[in-house]
């Protein structure tokens, strides 16, 4: 287990572990990379990497992170997403907020918090998922181009202007991207500026504010964006932050 703070900015380069790690922000707003896509995870919620699954993470705002790592022996026991070595990202219920929390009290015995660490990811398995996955082409050009552009929040550069920065006419990026992505470009982006707007939301600038800054028309249409990508208002997840 590990309980660290981490500031805004920070980023944990790519590594991976021969545990399985359930990472869980207590507060702040992290993004996993893992190579085929990014997961974000706002606080109050949880990921799951699989053992030796590279990844690294980006801190998005000030981060109370805990980790807690389960031997492969314990994963093998699990049933669901656990053991079928896929990242995962839930919800963290009660349960299992209950559990995380537990795993670093001192005062619980030793035994204890090992009947707590059993349990965690079989509590997982019955979480929904999250739905802040971002998938991630392959293709080097594509990726890089994608990458300037999440990093500059350029989101109303006409999808031709993005094709030319990656050498391809439109028809073939439209193909390529879809063929490697599964979303369309303007699917992508949607989801992606979403995404990429909670650490806004984990900083309480106002709804208004974000709008602007992800290029919408207005609030509206932000919240409504927001509600189709992540299946809930903007206020719930700053309720948790």
């Amino acid at each position: 287990m590990l309980a660290k703070n981490h500031p805004q900015g920070s980023v944990l380069a790519r590594h991976q572990h021969r545990a399985g790690q359930l990472i869980y922000a207590t507060a702040g707003v992290m993004q996993v990379d893992t190579g085929d896509g990014r997961w974000t995870v706002p606080p109050q919620r949880a990921l799951w990497v699989p053992p030796q699954h590279p990844h690294a993470i980006q801190m998005f705002s000030d981060t109370h992170m805990r980790t807690v790592y389960l031997q492969p022996a314990l994963v093998e026991q699990c049933a669901g997403f656990a053991r079928h070595g896929q990242v995962h990202a839930v919800v963290a219920s009660p349960l299992i907020r209950e559990l995380v929390l537990g795993l670093f009290d001192a005062q619980r015995r030793h035994e204890m918090r090992a009947q707590m660490a059993a349990l965690l990811p079989h509590a997982l398995g019955e979480t929904p998922a999250l739905p802040t996955y971002l998938p991630m082409p392959s293709d080097a050009r594509l990726r890089e181009v994608l990458t300037a552009l999440m990093a500059a929040n350029d989101w109303l550069l006409p999808m031709d202007a993005v094709a030319a920065r990656a050498a391809m006419s439109g028809r073939t990026f439209t193909r390529r991207f879809t063929a490697e992505v599964g979303l369309s470009f303007r699917q992508w982006r949607q989801r992606a500026r979403i995404i990429a707007s909670l650490d806004l939301v984990a900083a309480h600038r106002s709804t208004k504010f974000i709008a602007h800054a992800m290029g919408f028309a207005n609030a509206a249409a932000y919240v409504a964006a927001f509600r189709e990508v992540l299946g809930s208002p903007p206020g719930l997840f700053r309720g948790l932050t």
